[in-house]
């Protein structure tokens, strides 16, 4: 077996976690995975699959500064910089173009910063499962999970024949479908025949170089000109090649159109922790059903309040009287309060934020 790389991909912004979550302090940096940051957890979770000489980070350049401060002993020459936003086709050419210099037959762990998973022994399991598939150096291989509701949020992979007998199961994948409407996400989950697509990969260096080739021309261009770049030591030129990138998903640049992929069955609770409201999964819950993450001193008080949602930080006190099903946010200098059922929209807030002018909140 080759020697095995994790990429986590780090430069999300989590603007439907403002006022909690900042440029400089995006969702990964925040404690929640139970009172520890979603980027150390995910650090943590590969403990003992892959040497921490061999785990990379992908960010952008603010919080490449910022990442010393809440990561103080990751090495510095392990966080790659991406020059702009791109989406994550240009993220991941990069850190192949950076792996493949180092070790052109390399597997390569592909995985957000900003998940919870639990239990760490089968979350490895599964990955170990993955690993072994994508040994044949053409087989691309994602992580589904078996879906409970039929979201609309996330994308989904339908499964085709299984590939073996062993555990967790894994199937050849038939296709991709993002984010679907409800009504076809309502037909996916009634089917049983289609798995949430986790965002996490594994392949080869050799498979995702084939699989650009044959599916994505400027991907491939852009990431052996990145190549190129990191073996002559030409910074300059490396950025000017990840800018050369399609701005595009892996999903819909390479995934979608890939001749062999693979998905394993994710035999683990899985929670991309996506908006406020889904820290219930990680929150303190009353009897009211008032959910709170309080971390660093701070503290709550209810009375007649059912099904709200706190997230404070610091030496302070959060009351609610009389309220229900709203998420009350209180970070710094800034206090956020919004009916739950608006929490997926805080975008709308954060760019009305900027259009005030109001950058120092953002």
């Amino acid at each position: 077996m080759t020697s095995l790389h994790a990429i986590i991909m780090a430069g999300g912004s989590g603007t439907r976690f403002w006022p909690a979550s900042r440029a400089a302090r995006p969702k990964q940096f925040l404690p929640l995975a139970h009172g520890v940051p979603l980027l150390q957890a995910t650090i943590d979770r590969l403990a003992g699959l892959c040497n921490r000489e061999q785990v990379w980070i992908v960010t952008n350049a603010t919080q490449a500064a910022a990442l010393p401060n809440l990561l103080p002993d990751f090495p510095r020459d392990h966080i790659l910089v991406e020059p702009e936003a791109r989406d994550t086709a240009p993220c991941i050419a990069l850190a192949t173009a950076t792996i493949a210099s180092k070790d052109p037959h390399a597997t390569m762990l592909v995985l957000p910063a900003d998940h919870v998973i639990e239990p760490v022994d089968r979350f490895q399991a599964m990955l170990r499962r993955g690993i072994t598939i994508a040994q044949d150096d053409e087989t691309l291989v994602t992580f589904g999970v078996p879906p409970t509701y039929p979201a609309t949020g996330y994308g989904y992979v339908e499964c085709g024949d299984p590939l073996d007998a062993a555990e967790p199961r894994a199937f050849a994948a038939r296709r991709f479908r993002e984010k679907p409407a409800l009504p076809v996400a309502q037909q996916f989950l009634a089917s049983g025949g289609f798995l949430w697509n986790s965002g996490i990969f594994v392949w080869t260096v050799p498979a995702i170089r084939a699989a650009m080739a044959n599916g994505n021309a400027a991907l491939a261009k852009a990431t052996d000109a990145m190549l190129a770049a990191i073996h002559a030591g030409d910074a300059v030129a490396t950025t000017a090649a990840f800018q050369t990138a399609p701005k595009i998903s892996i999903d819909y640049a390479i995934l979608e159109h890939a001749k062999r992929i693979a998905v394993v069955e994710a035999t683990v609770r899985w929670d991309d922790v996506g908006t406020f409201p889904a820290l219930a999964s990680v929150g303190a819950r009353d009897a009211d059903g008032n959910h709170a993450v309080l971390t660093d001193g701070a503290s709550q008080l209810t009375l007649q309040s059912q099904g709200n949602l706190t997230y404070a930080e610091g030496k302070r006190t959060i009351a609610l009287f009389g309220v229900q099903d709203l998420v009350v946010v209180a970070v710094g200098d800034a206090v956020m309060v919004c009916p739950k059922d608006r929490a997926d929209d805080l975008k709308a807030l954060v760019d009305h934020v900027r259009a005030q002018g109001r950058t120092d909140l953002l």
